[in-house]
Parts: C-alpha cells; sequence; structure tokens
C-alpha cells in the first residue's frame, strides 16, 4: 500500500525529466572540410577591423533557467570570395558569432563557436546569411584565422 501511494510523485518526476530531456541539446562536432564547403552560403577571406560583445538573454537555450549568451559582431573588410553572392573584394561585412556566457542550470548543449578572432587577424569565414540580413559562421568551427597573418 505505501508503493502506491508514492507512485505519483514518482512518476510525475520520470515524466518531467523525459520531457525536459527532449529540449536539451548536444555539443556540436566539428564540420569536415567538406561539410563546411557544401553547407555555406558565402565563404570569404578578410581581415578583422573590429570585434565587439555584448551579453543577452539566450536565443539558443530556451529551457527553464537563466541562459546568457556572449554575442559578438566582428567586422571584416573582404578580401577575397571563394563562395556566394553579393559580396564583393573592398566590402566590409559584420559577422555575428556567440559562445555562452551564463548557464544555470547548467546544462549540456551548443556551446557557439569555437574560436572568436581579434583585431587585425586575417580570417576566412564559412558563412550562412541570417533572416533579416547579415551573416553567420557555421557552427562550430566556421571560422579559421590564418597563421601568420597573411
Amino acid at each position: 500500500m505505501i508503493l502506491r501511494k508514492n507512485r505519483f510523485p514518482v512518476t510525475f518526476l520520470g515524466i518531467f525529466f523525459a520531457v525536459s530531456n527532449l529540449s536539451s541539446w548536444a555539443a556540436k562536432a566539428p564540420l569536415s572540410p567538406e561539410k563546411l564547403q557544401k553547407e555555406a552560403s558565402h565563404i570569404v577571406s578578410g581581415k578583422i577591423l573590429e570585434v565587439t560583445a555584448k551579453v543577452q538573454k539566450s536565443t539558443v537555450e530556451k529551457g527553464i533557467g537563466l541562459h546568457r549568451d556572449r554575442v559578438f559582431t566582428i567586422k571584416i573588410r573582404v578580401r577575397s570570395i571563394s563562395k556566394g553572392a553579393g559580396v564583393k573584394p573592398g566590402d566590409q561585412i559584420d559577422v555575428i558569432a556567440w559562445q555562452p556566457s551564463t548557464r544555470i542550470p547548467p546544462r549540456p548543449g551548443l556551446q557557439g563557436h569555437e574560436l572568436i578572432p581579434k583585431k587585425a587577424d586575417v580570417v576566412t569565414f564559412h558563412l550562412r546569411r541570417k533572416k533579416g540580413g547579415g551573416f553567420e559562421p557555421l557552427l562550430p568551427n566556421g571560422i579559421a584565422v590564418r597563421k601568420g597573418g597573411d
């Protein structure tokens, strides 16, 4: 009889954890060079002019808790285009990247972009055009800093 009384809370907790796990994401494995090439709408190289960051409510993690992301706006002067239309050498474009800042409670999930370049770095971006304009690098490794700066 005691087991029957405690069945509801145990069942409720089981259902709660099963449903809450449906919304959790795993970290994303790096894309192969072939996948980067295939999935990118644009592949551009150039010099970083400016990198700014702000912490804001996460648009990626929507679970219960306090979730903030550090969102980076990366201004690049395009030197070359390997793929994509609408961008030409000499253009300045903004690329939006992100990394998690706060996760309370801590949850496994997407970890954002592996690498955030610094001002004056020479970089190749594998990009996807965002809805509403602008670009974002493919997750997680759509940003590659060239060794030697050229």
